[in-house]
């Protein structure tokens, strides 16, 4: 089964940034597919509900953003 890295949209510089989260998922032509939309009316595998209640640091800011807006997160394929 594929494993896919969740990154966020950061509200700081409006770049993606990997959460260390990672996720495997049965189908493999998720990459870049947003997570928002993935689990829309589904229930919320625990790791995707721990990440929305916990900010993360940019690295080019340093400044702390949200990863509640399963809108702005989007998996990518681990190579």
């Amino acid at each position: 089964m594929p494993l896919y890295e969740v990154y966020v949209y950061c509200d700081q510089c409006g770049q993606p940034h990997p959460v260390n989260l990672k996720l495997t998922l049965d189908d493999p032509g998720l990459n870049q597919a947003n997570v928002g939309e993935i689990y829309s009316g589904r229930e919320l595998p625990s790791g995707i509900a721990f990440m929305q209640s916990n900010k993360y640091r940019c690295p080019h800011t340093k400044q702390l953003f949200p990863a509640d807006d399963l809108g702005k997160a989007i998996l990518y394929l681990k190579q």
